[in-house]
């Protein structure tokens, strides 16, 4: 790896600041001008090491977005935009998000705004839950209605 020192530098130097995907990095190298063979290496050095791991950086990210009560939509969306691959981010969401919480969370927000029906579903929409979560937590809602 001596070769490649600087490459090596610079790719922690970008991790110090924080976790990012491996295609963010390989952005940011190819970005500072070097060549594909040597962002390949230190890419796959770093790997060995777990200094760079999609998986765990997915997890990290939508567990962040569940603590701060956003949709599965919103993010998928986030995940897609640091470069993680479809994959991992389906295998992460499943895991880590089915949709028995996102409904949970859903009716949680809907719970606390005490405001129409109409204006919760907006803020939803807004927070990217998903059309599915949105329907079941209508209905319930419109069933409770008709039981007053």
């Amino acid at each position: 790896m001596n070769k490649h020192s600087n490459i090596l530098k610079d790719a922690l130097k970008i991790l110090s600041i924080s976790e990012v995907s491996e295609s963010k990095l390989r952005f940011s190298l190819q970005k500072k001008g070097y060549g594909e063979n040597e962002i390949s290496e230190v890419l796959c050095y770093l790997r060995k090491r777990n200094l760079i791991n999609n998986s765990r950086l997915c997890t990290i990210l939508t567990e962040k977005h569940i603590r701060r009560k956003k949709g599965i939509n919103y993010i998928r969306e986030i995940l897609s935009l640091h470069g993680i691959p479809e994959d991992i981010i389906s295998s992460t969401l499943a895991k880590i998000y089915p949709e028995s919480l996102e409904y949970k969370l859903a009716k949680d927000i809907v719970e606390s705004l005490k405001k129409p029906l109409s204006e919760a579903i907006l803020k939803l929409k807004s927070r990217g839950f998903s059309e599915r979560t949105i329907e079941k937590l209508t209905e319930e809602k419109s069933g409770q209605q008709g039981d007053s």
